[in-house]
């Protein structure tokens, strides 16, 4: 009787501890054994994927948060195989965007482009609607991908690989950067003809008008403001004295159009002359006199038959309105039959 009961009180003492272990062990499967399930009591929950980048595969019904774009553009439901559609709140729908993702040979650029939901980008006043998405895949090669729109708004993919587009992509090679006229999209490098699983997202949420400088003008650019420049237009004015003319004393009067600045004088004759440039202001009933020279003594030609001179020291001021009137007298005079004055005046 003694031995049946230590056998039987074995079976009792670890029974228990058999039935504890498998316990441990158990996990349960919410989706078939819960009933009713409620998590507000939780210190926190996670129920979306996150990430710089969209996962290149997903099924039916996954969601993800995406940490590069903004709040109100950044949430994605995966709607059908590997299709990820940006989900917008109610009003305006937030415009969609052309994210980059990739896996093995294949990079795929906007997967969740569509007609109802386009990914616009603009550059200067052309906004280019992309409808669906597109992939580049490379053959082979290892390097840098950059991933754009050019200003004809064109998706390029600029590599140094061996890289083919599909879906209205455009593969350029021999591209080192971004080209300046472009709107970056992302940087991607490969490794023996296979893309890395992440790239860099270039995109902007914000932008300005591009700007480029042509033949001619120039380009000043303080902060977020640029400035063209053009030259000053070369323009100018002249007079001639002919005949009883040739006289000292003698006057000719001109009205300029435009406002301009003098810039340098040119006299021709085969006598030495002296001349004086007289001004009125637009809007005066008389013509100028001396009284209104703007010469201290007169532009002069003293030996020779021609003078150019970029030396202005004699003129007490330098500028012309729009519609003032000159008076070029000829001061003095010796030996001229005929005398030619040119100002030269930048507009």
């Amino acid at each position: 009787m003694s031995r049946k009961f230590s056998i039987l009180l074995g079976w009792v003492l670890v029974a228990p501890m058999t039935a504890t272990t498998a316990f441990a062990q158990t996990q349960i499967n919410l989706q078939n054994q819960g009933r009713n399930v409620d998590f507000s009591g939780a210190p926190s929950t996670k129920p979306a994927q996150t990430g710089m980048l969209l996962p290149a595969i997903c099924s039916t019904g996954a969601v993800f948060v995406s940490l590069s774009n903004p709040p109100g553009q950044n949430v994605y439901v995966c709607t059908s195989s590997n299709v990820w559609s940006l989900e917008a709140g109610g009003g305006i729908a937030a415009p969609n965007v052309l994210a980059v993702s990739a896996s093995g040979s294949v990079m795929s650029i906007g997967a969740s482009c569509t007609a109802t939901s386009p990914c616009n980008v603009r550059i200067g006043s052309t906004v280019s609607a992309f409808t669906n998405g597109m992939t580049a895949t490379i053959s082979s090669g290892s390097g840098t991908a950059y991933v754009y729109v050019s200003s004809g708004g064109l998706l390029t993919v600029g590599h140094s690989m061996i890289v083919s587009c599909a879906g209205g992509c455009v593969a350029q090679a021999g591209v080192t950067g971004f080209p300046v006229d472009s709107y970056p999209i992302a940087i991607w490098t490969a490794s023996n003809g296979a893309w890395s699983p992440s790239g860099v997202d270039a995109r902007a949420t914000m932008g300005r008008d591009l700007v480029t400088v042509g033949n001619g003008l120039t380009d000043t650019s303080a902060g977020a403001v640029s400035t063209l420049s053009a030259p000053p237009a070369e323009a100018g004015f002249g007079v001639a004295f002919r005949g009883t003319d040739v006289v000292a004393g003698e006057t000719l009067f001109l009205t300029v159009p435009y406002a301009c600045t003098i810039t340098d004088w040119t006299i021709t004759s085969d006598g030495a002359v002296t001349i004086a440039v007289w001004r009125v202001s637009d809007g005066g009933t008389s013509l100028p006199n001396d009284a209104d020279s703007i010469s201290t003594n007169g532009f002069s030609l003293s030996t020779g038959s021609r003078i150019h001179s970029e030396t202005l020291t004699d003129l007490t001021s330098t500028s012309i309105f729009a519609f003032d009137t000159l008076g070029l007298n000829l001061s003095a005079e010796s030996g001229a039959s005929h005398v030619e004055f040119f100002l030269g005046c930048a507009r």
